[in-house]
């Protein structure tokens, strides 16, 4: 990478710091509080019992199985639905605030004015949000650990570490998404309008759909289910899972950077 690459990267890291910041921290305090209240659930079998009387179907939809073991805690609280939905919204702001927004605003201009290419300031900005999720990613990773140390929560670290890349692979599939987005038509409300409404459809089809037997076999068509389906909190996860949800976004990032090429860029 030479150095007005690195420059690309560079400056739309630097503006998407704070965001960053608040980002990861907001996801590690929301998992250290959920953490803290392990101690009162463990080995509590009233819960379990509770859990147990209510429709399986519903068990099932909101992730609530073996709701007392470490993974099942996880599991409902965490990784079924919030920490995977938080990181998607997170890839899909930070993609759409250094593309689409930055261009709505008229301020790509500076950049567009320089001797660089469009694909270039395109893939800069696409980094830098990358490098951003992985921030985060790894920051959650490190308090994930760090609270199960603390309240004695007692799960294999490679579930938890697969878990965690899954729910990081997951976003990165929305945000690519919002790239792509972005590179065809640079509307911030068309951006973000895709990029979440495809996550929530995809968590709904995930959830919803296996509690009708018409209905579950389209289970498999959701993101959701190619990242969680495996229960990768119990079980190691198989590759394919990874490659479907990383395949598919290094495709819609490049739909994204040569599209861009292809319009009219507003405001310059």
């Amino acid at each position: 990478m030479n150095r007005r690459m690195l420059e690309l990267v560079a400056v739309p890291m630097r503006a998407v710091r704070r965001a960053t910041l608040w980002w990861a921290l907001g996801l590690a305090a929301l998992v250290a509080v959920t953490l803290s209240a392990w101690p009162a659930f463990k080995g509590s079998s009233g819960i379990s019992q509770a859990i147990d009387q209510l429709p399986s179907g519903v068990v099932q939809a909101f992730g609530l199985q073996d709701f007392g073991t470490p993974a099942g805690f996880l599991r409902a609280n965490l990784y079924d639905f919030f920490v995977p939905l938080l990181l998607v919204v997170a890839a899909v702001m930070l993609v759409s605030g250094q593309t689409a927004s930055e261009e709505a605003a008229g301020r790509l201009e500076l950049y567009l004015a320089q001797p660089v290419g469009r694909r270039a300031v395109m893939l800069g900005r696409v980094i830098a949000a990358l490098v951003a999720l992985i921030v985060i990613a790894v920051v959650l990773l490190i308090v994930q650990l760090a609270s199960d140390a603390a309240v004695d929560l007692r799960i294999d670290t490679g579930y938890v570490l697969a878990t965690i890349l899954l729910s990081a692979l997951l976003a990165a599939l929305h945000g690519s998404l919002a790239v792509a987005i972005a590179g065809l038509r640079a509307r911030p409300s068309l951006v973000l309008g895709i990029g979440l409404g495809v996550a929530i459809a995809g968590c709904v089809v995930a959830s919803l759909f296996p509690l009708s037997s018409v209905l579950a076999p389209w289970r498999h068509i959701s993101p959701w289910d190619w990242a969680f389906g495996g229960n990768p909190l119990e079980q190691a996860t198989q590759l394919w899972r990874y490659a479907a949800l990383g395949v598919p976004s290094i495709v819609l990032t490049a739909i994204g950077v040569f599209s861009v090429t292809k319009r009219d860029i507003a405001g310059a």
